[in-house]
């Protein structure tokens, strides 16, 4: 397990190293000049070039991206052009609003996706089986930013169940505010693990175990949770971690949307600022973000099935 965790930290280096080369001359070709967006479009040429030379933007670009690393490693990630603060500081004191958004929205995926997927397994074929995947199919189907608004107006203004912009205040004023932000983004994320689960349980359903438990008279909700849905959840897991990157996507859109202040919503403010280094920073929150939960789901592999080996 150690040379297992050992290795997969090393793994995250090279990672790292790759996004921020890649972002780092990605971000260059952003029209713009981000002396003008700091100065105005009125600056003079002599006022631009001051900013440049303060930036470090006068220099060639592999000489920027090497005192970029080497502040980097150095905890600096430089200052915010926008900002006038340290970057590290804007972009953290934002990550607890995106990460409680992301796991709240996990959660409620998986509070949809279960009941449902059960009972389509159950149905296989059925009214009810036809109805959910028609359902989950339009919900797979309908844009985030779309959903966002309309849930908005129906839960939020109209409803009035949820308030629609902004995190809350504490506690449980904080889950409430990102109840609709958060089930957004359940419910475009829940029919990827409707449609891995049914195909999982249907499997499991005809399965020897599954037979001889019934004969053995083994109560209905033990083979169901115990044996049933601890052996269909790889599949789940396994289509949640590849669409990681769909979930963070969504988590931008839908902080812009509902104006939580987090990384994805600060992240689209930066671009349109051409604020280098947020943008740096918070894609490789990000990208360090995919390998935890690459990682975390080796974990739960081996919760679910100790058998599976660690390597």
């Amino acid at each position: 397990m150690i040379r297992y965790f050992t290795g997969r930290i090393l793994q995250v280096i090279p990672v790292l190293i790759g996004v921020s080369l890649i972002v780092f001359s990605l971000v260059r070709l952003i029209p713009g000049d981000p002396a003008i967006a700091v100065l105005g479009s009125r600056a003079t040429p002599e006022l631009v070039a001051r900013v440049h030379d303060q930036l470090g933007l006068d220099l060639p670009i592999w000489q920027q991206y090497f005192n970029y690393v080497t502040h980097a490693l150095g905890g600096d990630f430089g200052i915010s052009f926008f900002y006038q603060k340290s970057v590290w500081d804007v972009t953290i004191e934002r990550a607890p609003s995106t990460f409680l958004l992301m796991g709240y929205s996990i959660l409620l995926a998986t509070i949809v996706a279960v009941p449902f997927a059960v009972l389509s397994a159950f149905r296989r074929g059925r009214t009810a089986d036809h109805a959910v995947r028609i359902a989950f199919t339009i919900a797979l189907g309908t844009p985030a930013f779309w959903l966002g608004i309309m849930l908005a107006l129906l839960l939020g203004i109209k409803l009035r169940l949820f308030p629609v912009a902004g995190k809350g205040s504490g506690g449980l004023d904080i889950l409430w505010h990102m109840t609709l932000p958060a089930l957004t983004i359940a419910i475009g994320l829940s029919p990827i693990m409707v449609r891995a689960l049914r195909s999982s349980l249907i499997e499991v359903i005809g399965a020897d175990y599954v037979v001889t438990a019934r004969a053995m008279g083994v109560r209905r909700s033990t083979i169901l949770l115990s044996y049933m849905l601890r052996n269909s959840l790889r599949p789940m897991v396994t289509v949640l971690t590849i669409n990681i990157g769909y979930l963070i996507g969504g988590t931008v859109i839908i902080e812009e949307i509902f104006s939580i202040p987090g990384i994805g919503s600060l992240l689209i403010r930066s671009i349109t600022t051409r604020d280098y280094a947020i943008i740096q920073l918070a894609t490789l929150i990000f990208a360090l973000l995919v390998v935890v939960v690459n990682l975390l789901a080796d974990i739960a592999y081996r919760a679910l099935d100790p058998r599976v080996s660690l390597r």
